[in-house]
């Protein structure tokens, strides 16, 4: 158990120093980036992206994908640009994340219940929800009336708005409810054994469930609050967002294999891929270079892991660990 706490917190230092050097590199090759406007525009993207990390996640570590996150995203956001000016901006974002909770929770039932994988049967969705999208929508663009709407989520406080705000404060709230409660221990539990949690007890059906309606309101959220900053919301919004959502999880510490993976990890991950390309854009890289660092941040990232898991490299950490216990006057080991 010990080896195994060490070399997760190798993993973890190992991420933290790749998230610490890349913005160190481009503060320093770049006098723009470290500005208060410029961290601003990174949260910026990283409420929006975090959410939709998180809803991926959050399947990855119970054992399963979500595939259908963008397509949940484009409807919730149809939903909210429709009602907001009836409803006020709380009650259209509070009506799109209700809506998604529901979808989520219903997917993740169905999913237990017909005993489909969860990479067919939201594979289905993200086709169903995008078609749903485009009848709610007529095939058009919606778009809002009262932009002072829009100005409110994207309203400039310090380097934060309200929309990253609210999604610093759903990160805290998922991740105490993971960590501190019994039915966020049993994602974990059914993503790292799905026999072997229920040979303990655990009822596969409520985390299942669990997971998909956590998932599903993250989706909603990020496409709600998206769509409603920018105004309009479109049928086809959203489609490239499972690849950047799913990286920035994976980046994060997440195991594809399920049962590991933490919400500061994804946090990390989503900020990290924010950096990257944040300064690129600033030194005026194309579309195509960025998509070619986020597939190298990847690769890097799984082969510091794979490095953190040798024997060697595991006793050396546990090396460096003894002697930082010496120096603070506790025991070596």
């Amino acid at each position: 158990m010990n080896r195994l706490a060490e070399r997760m917190e190798a993993i973890v230092w190992a991420r933290l120093a790749l998230f610490v050097g890349v913005f160190v590199v481009f503060a320093i090759s770049d006098h723009r980036y470290a500005t208060p406007n410029n961290i601003f525009t990174i949260f910026e993207g990283f409420a929006w992206l975090g959410l939709a990390a998180l809803a991926v996640g959050l399947t990855i570590i119970a054992g399963e994908l979500d595939l259908s996150v963008g397509s949940v995203a484009a409807v919730s956001g149809i939903i909210a640009v429709s009602v907001v000016e009836d409803v006020g901006l709380v009650g259209a974002v509070l009506v799109s994340t209700l809506c998604g909770l529901v979808y989520g929770a219903a997917q993740g039932y169905l999913v237990h219940r017909l005993k489909i994988h969860s990479l067919v049967f939201t594979l289905g969705t993200l086709i169903g929800l995008r078609g749903l999208a485009f009848m709610i929508s007529g095939e058009n663009t919606v778009v809002m009336k009262n932009l002072d709407i829009a100005d409110t989520v994207r309203h400039q406080l310090w380097i934060f708005s309200p929309f990253s705000l609210v999604t610093i404060l759903v990160f805290t709230l998922v991740g105490l409810f993971l960590v501190y409660t019994r039915w966020g221990r049993e994602i974990y539990a059914i993503g790292g054994g799905r026999q072997e949690a229920a040979a303990a007890g655990v009822p596969l059906v409520r985390p299942l469930v669990l997971t998909f309606a956590l998932s599903g309101s993250m989706a909603a959220l990020a496409g709600a609050l998206t769509s409603i900053k920018s105004g309009s919301a479109g049928p086809a919004a959203f489609e490239q967002l499972l690849l950047p959502a799913a990286t920035a999880a994976l980046i994060g510490g997440v195991s594809l294999l399920g049962g590991k993976g933490s919400v500061a990890g994804i946090a990390v991950g989503t900020l990290t891929l924010r950096f990257i390309t944040s300064g690129l854009s600033l030194g005026g890289a194309p579309f195509y270079v960025l998509t070619l660092a986020t597939g190298a941040v990847l690769i890097v990232v799984v082969v510091l892991e794979l490095i953190v898991e040798r024997p060697v490299v595991r006793a050396g950490f546990r090396r460096w660990r003894a002697r930082r216990r010496v120096r603070a006057g506790g025991p070596p080991a």
